[in-house]
């Protein structure tokens, strides 16, 4: 059997209970069924912990760039009203580094408000639940428990997603915020050198080429062994730090994009 690479790679996934569980009802043993329940609990908490990393990360980015933006609005006001001649350092550099930060910093503010958890059990659940631990119950069957188990993989399946798309708005935002100061530190040491200006071109399009090489290399990063298998009888696991490769990630975020506008086009 081939190796899935996607997201909902858990125990469900791995042919433990699927095929079985297709008419909801499979007998699970006790202890079978707890520790299924305990691996999935484990990996749906490690999902929302990862989560709340990203969404931490984005709040402390966007708060360290609003203030940075206040600052140099600030300094600005101020120098204009001397003579103290800024022209020089006001050049490619520094125009692209800010407009990366402030680019960024409304990266971060989508990172921290895209999060959109899924998880845990409604008052209908509930009450399915405490229709299927009825005395008269039938024995050989336990859907509730099932439908459980099931859901969780689901849950663990959607919030993969999320995280894909998360982490990815997070890579860029950081990317950014370095590249950008890069470009105001290089900026400065333009204003200062006072160099031609084709000179100045073709430093902003040499560092442009390294610092886009090496933001690819860094975006692009995956999980150590990702197209490797892990042999028949071992699970894969599920992506925790970054839910999917970025081409899924991708995909997810085109997927999320076309469910809006159905929504929108069904909406009076």
């Amino acid at each position: 059997m081939s190796r899935r690479e996607r997201m909902g790679d858990s125990v469900l996934e791995s042919g433990v209970i699927d095929a079985a569980t297709t008419d909801g009802d499979l007998e699970l043993d006790d202890e079978t069924f707890e520790l299924l329940r305990e691996e999935l609990r484990l990996t749906f908490d490690s999902q929302v912990e990862r989560l709340q990393e990203i969404d931490a990360k984005a709040i402390e980015i966007l708060k360290a760039n609003l203030l940075l933006i206040g600052l140099v609005v600030t300094g600005g006001s101020i120098v204009v009203q001397t003579d103290l001649n800024v022209a020089p350092f006001v050049n490619l550099f520094t125009i692209a580094g800010g407009v990366l930060l402030l680019v960024s910093t409304g990266l971060a503010g989508v990172t921290y408000t895209a999060s959109n958890l899924r998880g845990g059990i409604d008052a209908d659940v509930v009450e399915a639940g405490l229709a299927s631990a009825r005395v008269d119950a039938d024995p050989e069957t336990d859907p509730f428990r099932v439908r459980l188990l099931r859901s969780y993989g689901r849950w663990i399946e959607y919030n993969a997603r999320v995280t894909a798309v998360n982490d990815m708005f997070a890579t860029i935002t950081v990317l950014m915020v370095i590249v950008a100061f890069v470009y105001v530190v290089a900026g400065i040491a333009a204003g200062a050198l006072a160099p031609s200006l084709l000179v100045s071109v073709l430093a902003f399009l040499g560092l442009s080429g390294v610092l886009l090489w090496l933001s690819g290399f860094a975006y692009y990063m995956d999980h150590l062994g990702a197209s490797e298998a892990y042999g028949a009888g071992t699970f894969d696991g599920v992506r925790i730090s970054k839910g999917v490769t970025r081409k899924r990630g991708l995909s997810t975020l085109r997927t999320m994009r076309s469910e809006r506008e159905t929504v929108d086009e069904d909406e009076p």
